[in-house]
């Protein structure tokens, strides 16, 4: 495990949730930004698949490229797999399993639309301490109406691993998206390990 220099305190990180790139990402990370300034972090986890048909970079990039003009400091890691809020939480978390370690206090920033089932999912998939960063953000309708039934259902990816894929599967395809990651590898073909830039700043 590739490791890097933390505090000789207790580790914090925070987990972005990213959303689709045709939205606000770039107002969703201000307002993160400003959540999360004056707290000491060891890293930031900007977690996000490519989300759209029309756009060729992913959720991670995008937000890595605003917060780089907001903070310019610190370490950054980079997730652009996940599809929806359960792969966020899942590969975030494994991420810094790899890169960092044991960590002591996570904070999971996501919008208000779902902090509910982020809030169910973080405490059923992170270690340690876990902290709700609630942001702001203009949700449509159809978002808010088909979120109940989300939080059932990636509830259950979260306790039955294997239904994992099935709804990446099905997110990406409500996205209009082509597979990708982990999970749509060839049958028989190698998986490669998860994504993860990290940036050193500062």
């Amino acid at each position: 495990m590739a490791q890097h220099s933390m505090s000789q305190g207790p580790v914090t990180i925070a987990i972005v949730c990213g959303y689709d790139l045709d939205s606000d990402l770039g107002t969703y990370v201000e307002r993160v930004a400003r959540r999360l300034d004056g707290i000491h972090l060891d890293a930031i986890v900007l977690s996000g698949g490519h989300t759209s048909p029309t756009i060729d970079t992913s959720e991670a990039r995008e937000m890595g490229r605003h917060l780089a003009e907001l903070r310019p400091h610190g370490t950054v890691l980079l997730e652009d797999e996940a599809m929806n809020t359960l792969d966020n939480i899942v590969f975030a978390r494994e991420l810094v399993e790899r890169s960092i370690g044991a960590v002591d206090r996570f904070l999971v920033c996501c919008d208000v639309a779902h902090v509910v089932k982020a809030g169910i999912l973080a405490r059923l998939v992170l270690r340690g301490r876990i902290q709700m960063l609630a942001v702001p953000r203009r949700v449509p309708l159809h978002i808010w109406l088909r979120e109940p039934l989300s939080i059932i259902v990636e509830t259950l990816g979260a306790v039955i691993p294997p239904l994992r894929s099935l709804l990446a599967r099905a997110a990406a395809r409500l996205k209009g998206v082509a597979p990708k990651g982990r999970y749509f590898a060839r049958p028989g073909a190698a998986l490669a390990p998860a994504s993860g830039d990290i940036r050193l700043r500062g």
